[in-house]
């Protein structure tokens, strides 16, 4: 069985984009409601020319311009929210038509016998943060450190199909698509409508790539 990693292609893209619109908590944590919007969710990186940003930038979820979500959507995959987006940035306000990808669809497939995961939880500490931070950002802030990633086949092939086109990996940071999804987004690639990617298959017993 193949997977597939696709992402923004981080090695030669400088964007760093946040949310910059009230309305990030509808998709940003890991329960799954399902949500839609008429507006477009503003992201925003000042740094940013709007010509420079890729057809997929990562900002913990991804933002994606129409082609590469429509490629997406026509898989109709579980647990995953598509929200209108416009990016700011130092030119103003992009042009291009694009989606937020959510992908809040976690499956439990997870090798923990040959995965290599430390996770570390770093306490609130006033003489090194400082005695003036805000009592909410004062609770104990937890990170997942991934030196090696594997994926269990059997756990995999137990979930149905529509939850394996698109899905986080449970207890990591780490999501990934299925290789159906990838030969759709190679077609529009050929056509010149998915730029700035990094996207390539990989055998699910082989060591999970990481971003």
């Amino acid at each position: 069985m193949e997977l597939a990693y696709i992402n923004e292609n981080t090695e030669e893209s400088d964007a760093m984009f946040s949310c910059s619109d009230n309305r990030g908590h509808l998709y940003e944590d890991m329960d799954y409601i399902p949500v839609s919007a008429l507006s477009a969710v503003i992201w925003e990186d000042e740094d940013s020319y709007s010509e420079a940003v890729f057809d997929i930038t990562n900002s913990g979820d991804l933002s994606v311009t129409k082609p590469i979500a429509d490629v997406f959507m026509s898989f109709d995959p579980y647990g995953v929210a598509f929200l209108p987006n416009k990016l700011q940035c130092m030119d103003g306000l992009s042009t291009q038509q694009r989606y937020i990808i959510a992908i809040n669809n976690e499956l439990d497939v997870l090798d923990e016998d040959k995965s290599v995961i430390k996770n570390v939880i770093r306490h609130y500490d006033p003489k090194k943060h400082g005695y003036d931070v805000p009592l909410e950002e004062q609770k104990p802030f937890h990170s997942i450190i991934v030196s090696k990633l594997y994926l269990d086949r059997e756990k995999l092939e137990s979930y149905p199909m529509n939850r394996r086109h698109i899905f986080r990996v449970k207890g990591t940071n780490n999501f990934f698509f299925s290789s159906e999804v990838y030969d759709e987004l190679y077609n529009i690639a050929l056509q010149g409508l998915a730029c700035g990617l990094t996207a390539f298959k990989f055998d699910v017993d082989d060591e999970a790539p990481r971003r």
